[in-house]
């Protein structure tokens, strides 16, 4: 049975928030959304221009007619503006006994428009902090809830105690170059940073990022994977943001799931699968079919004290000859990882490496670019070695007496001939790629 999520928030006419928002986010997360209207609005990604709000008892007949037929799995709060149906929400959350409630303060657009009549605050902080499962204000939403300027805990703190059980401070207004929101579940502070994609400034993300999360609730994930998931989601959808005419405010793109970032990622592990990320787009748009094998193409970027294959990203998957290709982990290549590791053991910063299609004419181009090729040979490889790309990389490297740009074996017994490139990183691959195509 398709899980159930129920937005209650305005409409945006310009399709990047409120209730559109938050359908699109459901439907990413994976459960079927159902909405109520609060309010019409006229805005673009950069102005509000009007808001009317509906009459309570169109409100409330949407609201009866959904709860008559279904019990939401998931219920994300957001624009309501008028105090009189944010009381009227409030009320019947707490005589239904719904649950899980996501609740998104808005208060204020990004532009100084004020979203919500006089009054409406003292209601919000009533009645909606003690429902809250969740509370998702940014940081100008939480000084108001809190009551004043503190420090970032305190401000959780503060909102904690007037009810909210579990309360997150949304990063993405902070001018640094990490985005972290911080949340406070009464007793622990935890982190979620992701480094900013700078210079995109997007309409809609915080309707987006609550309904991520609301989604993933009611799915039945836990509150703080839910909340990990949605923010690696949400900077997918950042990163492949989108321009509209005569609007300087961007509009969210697709979450890529290529694009989406592994959970659990340092700062350094981070900048390596990034940078493989952009690699890889870049290869995909210079490849020939010539230079694609039978068993596709791997790449792979090491960390800079790489160990074992765990410290080595990769494709988990292959670039095939229709350019399809699969996501990058950590892990994810054991033949790349030997082929690097073994490399970086001569030097150190031969930390990238890929394959390609074998043959004569290619291993000449790469000779004719300057390029320092070795090779081995598979039938003499020792029956006690236990890995090939190991044993033949560290062969080919001590023929030459140097780590080579390029290193062939003309395969062997259910073995495809194959030439790896070697590189200080995956760009640096893509130019040499690039120099013999």
């Amino acid at each position: 049975m398709k899980r159930i999520a129920l937005t209650i928030a305005a409409s945006d006419t310009s399709g990047g928030a409120g209730i559109q928002a938050d359908l699109r986010a459901f439907s990413i997360a994976g459960v079927h959304g159902y909405s109520v209207i609060t309010c019409l609005t006229a805005q673009t990604p950069d102005k509000v221009y009007s808001i009317i709000p509906l009459d309570v008892e169109h409100v409330e007949n949407q609201v009866e007619k959904i709860l008559d037929k279904v019990r939401p799995d998931a219920i994300k709060i957001g624009m309501v503006y008028s105090k009189e149906i944010l009381s009227y929400i409030a009320d019947l959350i707490e005589d239904r006994e719904l649950k899980p409630i996501v609740a998104d303060p808005v208060f204020k657009a990004s532009d100084g428009t004020e979203l919500c009549e006089k009054g409406y605050i003292d209601v919000y902080k009533r009645k909606i902090l003690p429902l809250a499962d969740l509370l998702t204000p940014n940081l100008e939403e939480a000084k108001i809830l809190a009551g004043g300027e503190m420090s970032q805990k305190d401000l959780l703190k503060a909102i904690h105690e007037k009810g909210s059980r579990n309360v997150l401070l949304k990063g993405g207004h902070f001018e640094e170059k990490e985005s972290t929101d911080i949340l406070f579940d009464g007793k622990n502070f935890y982190r979620f940073s992701l480094p900013r994609i700078l210079g995109y400034r997007c309409h809609g993300t915080g309707c987006t990022f609550s309904s991520l999360i609301a989604g993933n609730l009611a799915k039945g994930r836990g509150l703080k994977e839910s909340i990990d998931l949605a923010k690696r989601v949400l900077w997918s959808m950042i990163l492949n943001s989108y321009s509209i005419a005569g609007n300087k405010t961007r509009i969210l793109g697709e979450p890529i799931k290529f694009d989406i970032p592994p959970p659990d990622l340092g700062k350094e592990e981070f900048d390596t699968w990034f940078s493989l990320n952009k690699a890889v787009k870049e290869l995909i748009k210079i490849l020939s079919p010539e230079i694609i094998p039978e068993v596709g193409i791997n790449i792979g970027y090491a960390l800079r004290n790489a160990k074992n294959k765990n410290n080595i990203c990769a494709l988990d998957g292959r670039i095939t000859k229709a350019k399809a290709y699969g996501i990058l982990k950590f892990g994810a290549s054991k033949h790349i990882a030997s082929i690097i590791l073994t490399a970086m053991k001569y030097d150190r910063n031969k930390r990238s490496a890929m394959n390609i299609r074998y043959s004569e004419e290619i291993i000449e181009r790469f000779e004719e670019k300057g390029f320092l090729v070795s090779y081995f040979e598979r039938e003499k490889e020792p029956d006690q070695e236990r890995s090939t790309m190991e044993w033949g990389t560290k062969i080919a490297i001590e023929r030459l007496g140097r780590v080579p740009d390029v290193i062939w074996d003309k395969g062997g017994h259910g073995k495809e001939p194959m030439i790896r490139v070697i590189g200080n990183d995956p760009f640096d691959l893509v130019s040499k790629i690039r120099e013999i195509l």
